[in-house]
């Protein structure tokens, strides 16, 4: 699985309990109410646990959060 499909699959059932039927790639997440704070906070567990990376204080600003694409760049940066 992608790194973009398994964001939005957690996203979706984790964060909005299946509350939003679809999150695009480009979907705003914090503008669209999608995810909050609470839920950015499982979403840094859920990165750092399945991809085995470390997101450090700085790179937790809202644009490395702000899409399913920017997400994804960020594990790529860390990973690779």
């Amino acid at each position: 699985m992608e790194a973009a499909d398994s964001i939005r699959q957690f996203i979706s059932s984790e964060i909005c309990a299946g509350a939003v039927d679809h999150i695009g790639d480009t979907d705003l997440l914090i503008e669209n109410g999608i995810i909050d704070s609470t839920g950015i906070m499982l979403l840094l567990g859920f990165l750092e646990e399945n991809f085995s990376i470390t997101i450090e204080g700085d790179e937790l600003i809202p644009e490395n959060f702000s899409t399913i694409n920017s997400i994804s760049t960020l594990i790529g940066k860390k990973v690779g």
